[in-house]
């Protein structure tokens, strides 16, 4: 698949089957995002991929700490607002989803629900996590963020459906009962993988882009 069509092609996929990825497959997804540029080729990167029971035991520890309202307490902090245009994009996407979903502004059970569904990675069969060593600037970060970008990417060159989860890495202590990540890496990121379910309603939603006038702006082209 060419380049451009494989960016094109990627979405965020909420909807997957149970239909199992495979070892060679998140090999061959890992190989590809390892081609992630990073700063002076540190690859402060490590992934770690988990399906089967497993996938199943953390989806269902990560609704059940969400449902109990414990404080959460990710490795990284996680942004409580956005600024002006950020804000703006991130609730338009809420509301243009619900709208696909048929979820109402004043349905509060439905939007726990759909809240839930972030925490149990919408049913997705394998779960990627994406962590960086501790104590170190955002650029291992940065560098993180185009690792996972890869996975997306290469993913989508497979036919295979992701979506990148903030919901997965709020309570690392329970993805860490499971999968035991060492403490000394911080856990960037998770991500959904898996077969998209061409049933899903919210499967044939894509989020707008911004206008490229808006974020783009050259000197002396």
């Amino acid at each position: 698949m060419e380049y451009a069509k494989v960016v094109d092609s990627r979405h965020s996929c909420r909807g997957f089957t149970n239909d199992p990825v495979t070892q060679q497959q998140v090999e061959q997804i890992a190989a590809l995002a390892a081609k992630a540029p990073s700063w002076g080729n540190t690859q402060p990167w490590k992934l770690y991929a988990v399906g089967g029971g497993k996938a199943k035991e953390i989806r269902r520890r990560l609704v059940e700490a969400m449902i109990s309202e414990r404080p959460q307490e990710p490795d990284l902090i996680m942004p409580m607002a956005f600024a002006e245009g950020m804000s703006s994009r991130y609730k338009d996407l809420g509301r243009a989803l619900f709208k696909v979903l048929g979820i109402a502004r004043e349905d509060a059970d439905k939007r726990s629900a759909h809240y839930a569904n972030n925490f149990s990675a919408f049913g997705a069969p394998c779960l990627l996590f994406v962590t960086v060593p501790k104590d170190q600037t955002s650029y291992a970060v940065f560098d993180a963020g185009a690792f996972a970008h890869g996975l997306c990417l290469a993913a989508a060159s497979l036919g295979l459906g992701t979506v990148i989860l903030a919901a997965l890495a709020r309570f690392p202590e329970e993805v860490r009962a499971v999968a035991p990540i060492p403490e000394e890496e911080d856990l960037v990121i998770g991500v959904a993988l898996g077969h998209p379910d061409p049933e899903a309603p919210a499967n044939g939603f894509r989020s707008v882009r911004q206008p490229l006038e808006e974020m783009l702006t050259t000197f002396d082209l």
